[in-house]
């Protein structure tokens, strides 16, 4: 059966950025994290946001707390990676 345990990467989500007037990411590829079932989404976030603290700091900041949150939910919840 082909699914996402199957399969590598490939499009399954039509991302739109929306303060992009002059069309500069119309063909850029995204990849998506979902942080709301996804258990490994925290750790990619945690990574982002080490890869990023120096020039981006607020982001990491946002980034860190956000995978944190994600980490106690799925730990409260009995779904670790």
């Amino acid at each position: 059966m082909i699914n996402d345990h199957t399969l590598g990467i490939y499009r399954k989500y039509s991302v739109h950025r929306e303060n992009d007037p002059e069309g500069k990411h119309d063909e850029c590829h995204f990849f998506v994290l979902d942080s709301d079932h996804d258990k490994y989404a925290a750790a990619a976030l945690f990574a982002y946001a080490d890869a990023c603290k120096e020039e981006l700091p607020r982001l990491a900041d946002d980034l860190w707390a956000l995978a944190t949150e994600m980490e106690e939910r799925f730990n409260a919840a009995g779904d670790t990676a």
